[in-house]
């Protein structure tokens, strides 16, 4: 059988720690909270030069003590388990001391400290015997003192970005110094001469925190969630901090400790209240919606106004699209009612029937387009036959004759529409495509009206070779559809101006508002002078930082004055009510 070895304690070296840190073992986990009068104070501190290596000397001082503590800890630990050990060699545990034992490590194995787990152990021993063993301490290792040397740059940094803030203000008397912000990642990307400082991850950096803070060098542990920096302080006793405003060098040891007074800022770490930013929202919004109609339902009250009707012999002519397969759809049945033969068409456009013609509703020719079941040649046919019956508004006062509408119809047919492949277009552009000529059909309409001049027969107004103004053909119509939607594009243009210049007015007007309210609440002495800095420069332009210092004395003497009014109407009254 195996046997575990006991390693006894050497009693001078029991008798030294005892001597030295009364010992017994200590349970010092819990964060440290030091009152006011054992905080280092300065006016402008910073961690260079000297203050940096006194500060380091006192951090390898402090370890080395933690260490010696550490590792006489370790040895009653050892001493302790190696019990445990030997009672299990001697001794077979009952059920019920399997079943405590359960519970015991299912309810503590979450405790991340070791001496709170030792702790516990120790509780759990006194009651039910030496069954479960301790864990071990681990001493703070070599690489966290490089660890620590990249937190003290790091905390520097943020001391001199404090340092000209409060340079900027004109603030000159002594403040405890500001919480340190631990980010494990811009601990990693702390470079030097363009290279990575430490070639680590944010894990390792926290874990050499938490040994940090278990050896006392970090006190005053806060965590305000994950997506904010871990804030604690540098035990006292370890940094070296120098003044750059007396270029003295300070410690907890030589500061003199005053009474505060006049009307000086609170205590960056000692609020009872948490100024909480405010949550970066877009006031003034304007909700604005578009009412969309359902094609579904202009379905239900489906009904043409085109006071045409259709022959059985116009079906079964050859241009009325004869059906090849059944019409499933009963839209498509419906538009498929409305196409006539080419001969049928011109005979009603000569005879004016079609003078108060009101167009396909646009939905129903959509909804063909993506859901219907006419093939793209009959629903080109549908929109050319459209057309004419729109464009023959112009001939209300003349009389042109069929074969002239013939001749229109038959040059549409062959030219218009159709692709370099011989096919027609696809029923989506179509649609676009019929928009656009609806377009220009009733500025055509108009023009014609205002102008009070005949048009030419349709076969020579339509002809497609006709684009200039001075030929008066429908294809010039052309050049001021596409004037017409250039001036779409810039007055979308100038609306987007419009609305971007509403916008960043409505955003300095919400920033006054928030300056003004973040000053009220300093004057109240609600926040500090560290608070409204930072919620200045996370919430407002950068203007507002920099005029920050001239904004506080401007709202000061607005405060004194009023101050001062209100006094001279409290004597008034009681001048007034002495008299009566």
């Amino acid at each position: 059988m195996r046997t575990n070895t006991v390693q006894k304690l050497d009693d001078r070296v029991f008798n030294m720690a005892s001597t030295l840190f009364g010992f017994e073992p200590k349970q010092q986990d819990t964060p440290v909270t030091l009152p006011l009068n054992d905080r280092i104070m300065a006016t402008y501190p910073a961690i260079i030069e000297k203050a940096f290596s006194g500060t380091m000397d006192n951090f390898r001082k402090h370890i080395a003590t933690y260490n010696f503590e550490t590792q006489t800890e370790n040895e009653f630990i050892q001493k302790h388990n190696s019990e445990v050990k030997q009672f299990y060699q001697e001794n077979t545990l009952s059920e019920l001391q399997r079943e405590f034992k359960r519970l015991f490590l299912q309810k503590n194995k979450k405790i991340s400290s070791s001496r709170d787990y030792n702790k516990a152990v120790a509780e759990f021993c006194k009651n039910y015997g030496q069954i479960i063993e301790k864990k071990k301490i681990q001493s703070v290792k070599y690489a966290t003192e490089v660890i620590f040397q990249n937190f003290l740059h790091l905390y520097n940094s943020q001391l001199m970005k404090r340092n000209e803030k409060f340079i900027k203000a004109g603030l000159t008397s002594k403040r405890p110094l500001q919480e340190f912000k631990v980010n494990s990642f811009l601990v990693t990307q702390l470079k030097r001469n363009e290279v990575n400082s430490l070639a680590i991850c944010t894990k390792t950096v926290r874990n050499h925190r938490k040994r940090l803070e278990e050896a006392g060098v970090f006190v005053e542990y806060h965590f305000a969630g994950k997506n904010r920096a871990v804030e604690l302080h540098i035990n006292p006793s370890i940094l070296v901090v120098l003044d750059v405003k007396t270029m003295e060098l300070i410690t907890i040891g030589n500061q003199e400790v005053s009474d505060l007074k006049g009307n000086v800022l609170p205590d960056n770490n000692d609020t009872t209240r948490t100024f909480k930013n405010e949550i970066k929202m877009n006031e003034n919004v304007k909700n604005s919606s578009q009412e969309v109609r359902s094609s579904s339902k202009a379905l239900t009250d489906f009904n043409f106004s085109t006071r045409t009707h259709t022959s059985k012999e116009a079906k079964q002519a050859k241009g009325a699209g004869a059906q090849s397969e059944p019409i499933k759809n009963e839209l498509s049945k419906r538009l498929h009612e409305l196409i006539l033969h080419p001969q049928e068409l011109a005979e009603n456009l000569a005879s004016g029937m079609y003078y108060n013609y009101k167009p396909i509703d646009i939905r129903y020719l959509y909804k063909e387009a993506f859901s219907g079941t006419l093939t793209n040649e009959e629903f080109r046919e549908l929109a050319i036959q459209d057309f004419f019956k729109s464009i023959s508004k112009i001939y209300r006062l003349s009389t042109p004759y069929v074969g002239s509408y013939k001749k229109a119809i038959n040059l549409y047919y062959q030219n218009k529409w159709i692709a370099f492949t011989g096919s027609s277009f696809n029923k989506s552009v179509l649609v676009d495509e019929l928009q656009q000529m609806r377009w220009r059909t009733n500025w055509a309409v108009k023009w014609f009206i205002k102008n009070e001049f005949p048009p030419l027969f349709p076969c020579d107004y339509l002809d497609m070779t006709r684009k200039t103004s001075k030929e008066v053909g429908f294809e010039y119509t052309k050049s001021k559809w596409n004037d017409h939607l250039r001036a779409i594009a810039k007055y979308d243009a100038l609306k987007k101006k419009q609305q971007s210049s509403a916008g960043k007015r409505k955003q300095a007007i919400n920033n006054a508002k928030k300056c003004e309210t973040a000053l009220n609440r300093f004057f109240k002495d609600k926040i500090t002078y560290t608070h409204l800095f930072e919620y200045v420069e996370r919430n407002l332009p950068k203007d507002y930082l920099d005029k920050l210092p001239s904004l506080i004395l401007k709202k000061s003497l607005e405060v004194n004055g009023k101050n001062i009014s209100i006094n001279k109407q409290e004597q008034k009254i009681n001048y007034e009510l002495f008299k009566i």
